[in-house]
């Protein structure tokens, strides 16, 4: 699934090459991938102007002049801008601007979303109401406060309702970083730790956009290449494999439901 990083490097793509832009139309091959709210007709989209391309943990939001445009691309969503060779199957929608260059949205799984509403509700869908602070907005007596839940840190990470954006990928990476077992109560982690934990998710968030996000399988940038992050993870998805700090061989287990990996000898409760 496209995390933070991912998103952010689609968001700084489009935002290139689609601010300023007109919408000539939406058209929607599959009803399911898109809800909306408003405009009553699509056809209201026609000569719409894109004014700006945000993001908002793993959202995306794109202001029109009347109106906001929200993808969030889920599992296996991908957005191909202008491509050479259109994408040919599992196109769910297709944007048309009016200089002809188009945006297509293609999703295997079928899990994403593009949500219509008016002008400045974007961010009020379900789901992305919700989303706590964004990783570099938090700061230590914010954190402290959420560590002090009895859950394990993996899944605290993982809450999008404590902070914004930060998936599997990242949460392994984080925890390796600041050698923290992902089975950590929250409450037990001292300030010390606390503060090289947000330190550590801030740096391999970083680290993610800087490599153009992590592509294992579906994740594609606005530009449809693959990013690069993949190549420098630590821990993640590296099960049997030595620990790149000791040596250790690096071990998957299920917290919360979710596949973690980490160092035994780094990363001890």
């Amino acid at each position: 699934m496209p995390e933070l990083p991912e998103v952010e490097t689609i968001q700084r793509y489009l935002s290139l090459h689609l601010v300023k832009e007109k919408i000539d139309t939406l058209k929607i091959n599959w009803a399911g991938s898109v809800i909306v709210t408003e405009p009553a007709n699509i056809s209201l989209l026609h000569n719409q102007r894109v004014q700006a391309i945000c993001r908002r943990g793993k959202y995306l939001l794109c202001e029109l002049d009347d109106f906001d445009l929200v993808i969030h691309l889920r599992m296996t969503g991908q957005i191909h801008f202008n491509p050479a060779k259109p994408p040919k199957d599992h196109v769910h929608w297709v944007l048309k601007l009016s200089d002809d260059k188009y945006v297509y949205y293609r999703d295997v799984r079928k899990f994403g979303r593009l949500y219509l509403t008016l002008k400045g509700q974007g961010l009020a869908i379900s789901g992305a109401k919700k989303i706590g602070p964004e990783p570099w907005e938090i700061d230590l007596k914010y954190w402290q406060d959420k560590l002090k839940s009895k859950r394990s840190i993996k899944g605290l990470i993982l809450d999008q309702q404590v902070i914004a954006g930060i998936g599997n990928i990242y949460a392994d990476e984080a925890l390796y970083l600041a050698k923290i077992h992902p089975e950590t109560q929250s409450n037990n982690i001292s300030e010390e730790k606390a503060t090289e934990l947000l330190k550590a998710i801030r740096t391999v968030l970083d680290n993610g956009i800087r490599y153009g996000g992590t592509s294992f399988r579906d994740y594609i940038g606005g530009d449809g290449k693959k990013g690069d992050m993949q190549a420098h993870l630590q821990v993640y998805q590296k099960a049997g494999q030595s620990c790149p700090n000791c040596g250790e061989v690096i071990t998957r287990i299920k917290v919360g439901g979710r596949s973690s990996h980490f160092c035994p000898s780094c990363q001890h409760i």
